[in-house]
């Protein structure tokens, strides 16, 4: 009878050590896939965030390189121009009246051409600061016409780094580009508020708006993407607040665990 209760306990303790073997095996298993999986993960988002500023870059370096062509070659065939017009003024003198016109758009030319090249330059914006590269491209802004833009700005200097600086200036870039292209307005708002904790830049417009969802189902968003994409790369949260015939708002902020890529 003993023989009998000794190999039944024996046979039971066989199993519960089996069942728990296969269990910590299992256990051990499922943790290393988790870990793995983990591992696989943060290579591809490593991978995708070097991509993405490999690809910022590019375009960085290419609109640096424009913004040296348009100083350089331009502004030195708008200076001949310029030449130009004096000499004629001079050979003819009975007629310098009629030059006045086109003095006149020559030197709207020449101040937007210079304050495009100073928006496109990394140099200039890293040494100038956001605020002033903003206010130069809203008076490049103003210059044309096209609608009214405000700027309510703070002083303070602001917590992002020089590169999250350069980025959020060609959001804002990308902002005033769809604005212009589609937003069919007569008022521009820009708000910057900064503090040495705090960021956030608000552009609102009084134009035609759109239905949100609607263009971003239809791939129409292009424009949008961008913002959103380089906002995510310079680690901000953007916002966009729009309705048909309600005008569009973006927000751009400082995201509580922000840093540089």
């Amino acid at each position: 009878m003993n023989d009998i209760i000794l190999s039944i306990v024996a046979v039971t303790l066989l199993i519960l050590l089996l069942i728990a073997g296969i269990a910590i095996t299992f256990f051990l298993t499922n943790r290393q896939r988790m870990r793995q999986e983990q591992e696989l993960m943060e290579t591809k988002l490593a991978f995708e965030q070097e991509l993405r500023q490999v690809e910022t870059e590019v375009s960085e370096h290419i609109m640096g390189q424009f913004a040296n062509e348009l100083h350089d070659n331009i502004g030195q065939l708008l200076t001949a121009m310029h030449i130009e017009i004096e000499n004629r003024k001079l050979d003819q003198p009975d007629n310098q009246e009629s030059y006045k016109p086109l003095e006149i758009y020559l030197g709207e030319v020449t101040q937007q051409l210079r304050l495009l090249s100073k928006t496109l330059n990394n140099d200039f914006i890293a040494h100038s600061g956001l605020l002033t590269a903003i206010q130069l491209e809203i008076d490049r802004l103003n210059n044309l016409k096209r609608f009214n833009v405000q700027l309510d700005a703070d002083s303070a200097g602001t917590p992002l780094k020089k590169d999250q600086e350069l980025m959020v200036f060609r959001i804002f870039q990308e902002i005033v580009q769809n604005i212009m292209k589609h937003a069919e307005c007569k008022e521009v708002y820009v708000r910057l508020k900064t503090s040495p904790e705090e960021f956030e830049l608000q552009v609102k417009d009084d134009g035609s708006g759109f239905d949100y969802n609607e263009v971003f189902k239809q791939n129409k968003a292009s424009g949008l993407r961008n913002i959103l994409k380089r906002a995510a790369l310079a680690q901000l949260e953007c916002t966009i607040h729009t309705k048909k015939g309600g005008g569009t708002s973006y927000i751009l902020k400082k995201s509580p665990h922000s840093y540089i890529l």
